[in-house]
């Protein structure tokens, strides 16, 4: 499996420029943040976790109390399958339990783009 790459997430919001424009000029875009790709599928899970976050920091209620704790939960088994992972990895390349390991949590994390078996 090879890193993710930006080329083939290329921002649709900026069309791949990095910038948009606004009332007081070109800025750079909320997407990508300037690059004109977006970044791998682990990063844009986190951004959006922490965008939900952002909107119920502060609120009292107890719907605000449930996010705050799912999306601690859901943070903390990222970083288990993260590290599930990188031992998959670590262990012996010719077990074909650890590339089914890698591959299921991968598709879980979105670390890595899928090779195609051309």
């Amino acid at each position: 499996m090879e890193p993710s790459t930006q080329k083939h997430n290329a921002c649709l919001t900026c069309y791949g420029q990095g910038e948009v424009s606004s009332d007081y000029g070109a800025t750079t875009c909320p997407d990508c943040g300037g690059a004109g790709a977006l970044p791998p599928q682990n990063v844009l899970a986190d951004w959006r976790i922490s965008a939900i976050e952002k909107l119920y920091n502060g609120d009292p209620s107890q719907a605000a109390q449930d996010v705050g704790w799912l999306a601690f939960e859901l943070r903390r088994t990222r970083h288990a399958m993260m590290q599930i992972l990188s031992l998959a990895q670590d262990a012996a390349q010719d077990s074909p339990a650890a590339h089914r390991i890698q591959f299921l949590a991968n598709d879980a994390l979105g670390v890595y783009r899928p090779e195609s078996s051309d």
